[in-house]
C-alpha cells in the first residue's frame, strides 16, 4: 500500500504540491493524470525518496518511505523520468547487473531476461548492443524490463508509454494487465489516455497543487458513458479562448 498524508513540496518560493493526501491499495492500477508541469513526476520522485518532502508523510509497505531497508526496496520496481540506464554496457549486461543487485538466482535471472527480450525486442542481437546505440523506444523497454524482472509488489511507472510505437505500447498494456494481481500495486503517471483506459482501475487527476479527482475508472467515465479525454477536459477546464479569435491563422 502507498499512503500519502498532507504532502507538501516547494521549489524555492513556488509550491508544487500542497497538503496532498492519497491512498493506493494492492490490487489497483492507479493512473495519475494532469497537465505538464503540474507535479506528477515530482510526486513519483517523492514516493521513491529521490526528493525530500517539505511537509507531510509517505508510507510504503507499512513503513516511512525513507526508512526502507534493502529487503523492502527489493519489493519495489520503478521506471523514472531519466530511465537510470548505463549507456556504456549492453542491455544484457545491464539486466544481469540489475538481477545481481536483487540477488536473483542465476537460472531464474537468465530465463526472465530471455522471456522479456523475446516479448519486447524483435532481434536477439539487441541484447548485446551497447545501450548508447538503443533508440528511445528500446531504452524505455529496457528500463521497464529492469523494473519488473524481480517481480516487485509495488511497480511505479513514470510515462511508460511515451516514446513507444503503437505496437510496443499495446505490448506494454498487455504486460501490465497480466502483471496486475490482488497482491500487487501499480502506480502510473501518463499522458497517453488511449493506453491508460486499457490498464487503469483507478484514476487521479492532479491540478492546482492537489488531487481534484480521486476514484475508480468507472466513476471517472460515469460508468463508461464518457470518453476518458472528455472526462479529463471537464475536470481540468482548459483555456476557453475560441480558435476563431486567432484571426491570423
Amino acid at each position: 500500500m502507498i499512503q500519502i498524508t498532507d504532502l507538501t513540496k516547494k521549489y524555492g518560493k513556488s509550491t508544487i504540491l500542497e497538503t496532498l493526501s492519497l491512498k493506493i491499495d494492492y490490487g489497483q492500477t492507479y493512473c495519475l493524470l494532469g497537465k505538464n508541469g503540474v507535479g506528477k513526476t515530482t510526486l513519483i520522485n517523492l514516493i521513491l525518496d529521490l526528493l525530500e518532502l517539505d511537509n507531510g508523510n509517505i508510507m510504503l509497505l507499512g513503513k516511512e518511505h525513507n526508512k526502507l531497508d534493502n529487503a523492502d526496496k527489493k519489493r519495489i520496481g520503478a521506471v523514472v523520468e531519466n530511465l537510470a540506464l548505463i549507456d556504456e554496457i549492453s542491455g544484457l549486461d545491464f539486466l544481469l547487473l540489475v538481477g545481481k543487485i536483487y540477488k536473483m538466482p542465476q537460472d531464474m535471472l537468465k530465463k526472465r531476461i530471455a522471456d522479456l527480450f523475446q516479448y519486447f525486442f524483435e532481434n536477439e542481437s539487441d541484447l548485446k548492443k551497447n545501450i548508447s546505440k538503443y533508440s528511445t523506444g528500446m531504452k524505455k523497454k529496457l528500463a521497464f524490463c529492469a523494473a519488473v524482472i524481480h517481480t516487485p509488489d509495488i511497480l511505479i511507472l513514470d510515462e511508460p508509454f511515451s516514446g513507444l510505437d503503437p505496437l510496443v505500447a499495446n505490448q506494454m498494456v498487455m504486460f501490465i494487465n497480466k502483471y496486475q494481481r490482488e497482491d500487487r500495486l501499480i502506480f502510473i503517471s501518463s499522458h497517453d489516455l488511449t493506453y491508460v483506459e486499457k490498464v487503469a482501475t483507478h484514476i487521479g487527476v492532479l491540478d492546482n497543487k492537489n488531487l481534484v479527482f480521486n476514484s475508480s475508472l468507472l466513476d471517472f467515465t460515469q460508468n463508461g458513458e464518457k470518453e476518458l479525454d472528455s472526462a479529463l477536459l471537464k475536470i481540468l477546464k482548459p483555456n476557453a479562448t475560441e480558435i476563431e479569435k486567432i484571426d491570423w491563422l
